[in-house]
């Protein structure tokens, strides 16, 4: 690899800045000055060089190795081999000649220095942390300004189990209504309301609808699931535990935040706490779900979690606001007796949950309305499309059905709360919008099914359900922890 009195090659170079670790941007940061930004080598020296690749991706890796001089293949070494190599071949190489390697090298040594030191701090705070204590994890989130100091603001909600309610099937109704959702959901995903209409009509006859193309295997590695597998068996939120079962959940088609999370904690290896894209997405609001089954008694601790769940994919004030507001919905529709449910002050109920977490002040649009937040739609916009019994395409266009925060919530709690009691009347009209179809309509399925419960859900949509075992299974586990500390 390193050869007695003379640098490496180029090839050679970047796959043991790789094998060390280095991120693309480093690579291009250290070798650029020295190889004219990876331009081809045009020198008599180097006519035999191969240009240089034009991209990081471009570079020779483990499966691709470089060719030798013979033309051959370069067997595939160990990274610590290769250091071990290089550590033993430097003393041998002159400085007179090779100075731009001796500037590289230097260059990688403080990098590299910085590295161990950043991990070395990195460890000093975090010893207290996977002791279980959502409290400490919570403030080192805030002292590290990845999550508003949302705890102490807004009002709290009674949660307590209630006698007569048969928690068992709501707590299944909640799990498998949810994946019956983003299931359906999948099939419209990015549409418009008059894209689904032509395609399906007006999903009146739902087995006329079918899963789109890999969604069985989507529903194995759902982030709903991964996120329930990773709270069990002992019900704790272990923050890096759970940021790597959501990450290794993400699909391709998932929201640029949920990938760019996902990139960032398994390609980058970036810690749990710095993976997260500050997006005001509300992929989080899907995957609260099972915290909210867990901590379905305990107002205090499901909002302090929730709020750090949302926080490790989606560090953003709205985000974070979805996701608790989803979740104090979903754990009120839980403990609500049949019948119970007053669509007016249920939206007006969770505003003050979450006031404060969101900015009040920000840009206002050209129409010189408020900037809009999940707080002001659940307390007022949605309130009033509610009470004139608006039809569900007014309510889209009113509150949006994308994938912004702002938008996903209120929808999905409004097409529910026309029809609480109906499932396939709260679910099938998120799906005919199309729009963030998948998220919007397992949350609908989540709030339908935690109150008609699973024996409320239609047998023509759980019959194609994947995975429904894992599902129902996980809730059932979630139901007695839940139990055991409620």
């Amino acid at each position: 690899m390193v050869y007695t009195d003379h640098i490496p090659r180029p090839e050679t170079l970047f796959r043991i800045l790789e094998s060390m670790q280095f991120s693309s941007s480093q690579i291009r940061k250290i070798c650029g000055m020295h190889y004219g930004d990876y331009l081809p080598i045009h020198s008599a020296a180097a006519s035999d060089t191969p240009a240089l690749p034009s991209s990081p991706k471009e570079f020779p890796g483990p499966q691709d190795p470089p060719p030798d001089e013979a033309g051959g293949a370069t067997p595939l070494e160990e990274p610590g081999e290769i250091v071990s190599r290089l550590r033993a071949a430097l003393p041998r190489i002159p400085v007179p000649g090779n100075e731009d390697f001796w500037e590289m090298a230097q260059s990688m040594a403080r990098i590299a220095e910085q590295k161990v030191r950043r991990a070395a701090a990195r460890h000093a705070e975090q010893p207290f942390l996977f002791a279980g204590e959502p409290e400490a994890i919570y403030q080192f989130l805030v002292r590290r300004n990845r999550i508003p100091a949302f705890l102490s603001r807004g009002e709290n909600l009674s949660l307590s189990f209630v006698d007569g309610i048969d928690y068992r099937d709501r707590f299944l109704g909640a799990m498998l209504g949810s994946a019956v959702g983003e299931m359906l959901g999948t099939v419209t995903q990015g549409l418009t309301s008059r894209d689904v209409q032509e395609l399906y009509g007006e999903l009146s006859d739902l087995p006329a609808i079918q899963p789109a193309r890999g969604a069985g295997a989507a529903a194995s590695a759902s982030p709903l699931l991964a996120v329930s597998l990773s709270l069990l068996p002992d019900g704790v939120l272990d923050p890096g535990k759970t940021a790597e079962a959501l990450a290794l959940a993400v699909r391709r088609d998932d929201s640029p935040g949920l990938l760019g999370f996902a990139r960032n904690l398994l390609e980058r290896r970036l810690p749990w706490h710095e993976a997260g894209e500050i997006q005001p997405e509300g992929a989080p609001a899907v995957f609260v779900l099972p915290l909210v089954l867990l901590r379905a008694g305990n107002f205090r601790r499901l909002k302090l979690e929730a709020g750090i769940l949302a926080s490790l994919s989606h560090p953003h004030p709205a985000a974070i606001a979805a996701a608790i507001a989803q979740a104090c919905a979903v754990a009120r529709t839980l403990h609500s007796v049949p019948g119970s449910l007053d669509m007016l002050s249920f939206p007006r109920a969770l505003s003050p949950v979450i006031a404060g977490i969101e900015p009040e002040r920000g840009s206002k649009p050209r129409t010189g309305r408020a900037a809009p937040t999940v707080g002001r739609k659940l307390g007022a916009e949605l309130p009033a499309l509610l009470l004139r019994r608006a039809p569900v395409n007014e309510m889209q266009e009113e509150l949006g059905n994308g994938a912004a925060a702002h938008e996903g919530i209120p929808f999905a709690l409004g097409c529910f709360l026309r029809s609480p009691g109906d499932f396939a009347g709260a679910v099938l009209p998120a799906v005919g919008q199309g729009g963030d179809a998948r998220s919007i309509a397992a949350m609908a399925g989540a709030l339908s099914g935690a109150y008609v419960g699973a024996s409320g859900i239609p047998e023509r949509f759980l019959l194609r359900l994947p995975c429904r075992e894992g599902f129902s299974d996980a809730a059932e586990r979630l139901l007695a922890l839940s139990r055991r500390e409620g």
